[in-house]
């Protein structure tokens, strides 16, 4: 038997046994009863600074400070930017080297 011929056969067979296990199914489904949606009460609008585009780095902030404390998370920020800074302009300029 070819692979075909195999796979058509064992499909008819998934679909015969899928129509079986669904009549099955229909018959001793129980009732349901219809529930009634809740009304959803009123939200209240989030805190402006979860509103801004720069949520996530006020909560890191927040976070940061009541972690490590007010002075040492001013120094790690200053320190990553100052970094991301330094990385920056010196890829500029070896950029503009190469031409």
């Amino acid at each position: 038997m070819k692979h075909a011929q195999a796979q058509e056969v064992v499909l008819a067979r998934m679909a015969l046994s899928r129509a079986e296990l669904l009549d099955a199914h229909i018959a001793e489904e129980p009732l349901r009863i219809a529930r009634v949606p809740r009304p959803v009460p009123a939200t209240r609008p989030a805190p402006w600074f979860l509103r801004t585009p720069n949520a996530e780095l006020i909560a890191l902030a927040l976070v940061g400070i009541a972690i490590l404390g007010v002075r040492r998370t001013v120094q790690t920020a200053v320190g990553a930017g100052l970094s991301a800074s330094t990385h920056r302009a010196i890829g500029d300029v070896l950029n503009a080297l190469r031409g």
